[in-house]
């Protein structure tokens, strides 16, 4: 479960604080290396797959950026994802629901409800 939250929240800071520019360099290296990695069938497979389709240089070129330049964008956005998402982590609120939820729709005694501020 915590992996979903940590998509949600991933998504909300890319579509919400990252430039048009930055959030579609992003989710275009992001997108290509998970296309590599469903192809991988092991983390050096992936590596190797990566050196041989060079993505990131198909990438910069894209974007008129050198593949040092795009690299250092890419670092530069990480960070700022990073930060954004601890700020958030750090503000949220999480509100137990579970006794007013099970009491009125079912009775599982391993399932917890949530109600989230700053998520």
């Amino acid at each position: 479960m915590e992996s979903y939250i940590e998509a949600k929240l991933l998504n909300k800071v890319i579509s919400r604080f990252l430039s048009n520019e930055e959030r579609l360099l992003y989710e275009k290296v992001i997108n290509i290396e998970n296309m590599i990695s469903e192809k991988a069938l092991t983390p050096e497979h992936f590596i190797d797959l990566i050196r041989a389709e060079s993505p990131h240089k198909h990438v910069a070129e894209a974007f008129n950026l050198s593949l040092h330049e795009l690299l250092e964008v890419l670092k530069e956005i990480e960070i700022k994802i990073e930060k954004r998402t601890k700020m958030i982590k750090a503000e949220a609120r999480w509100l137990d629901c579970t006794n007013v939820v099970s009491t009125a729709f079912e009775k599982n005694e391993h399932r917890k409800y949530f109600y989230t501020e700053g998520l």
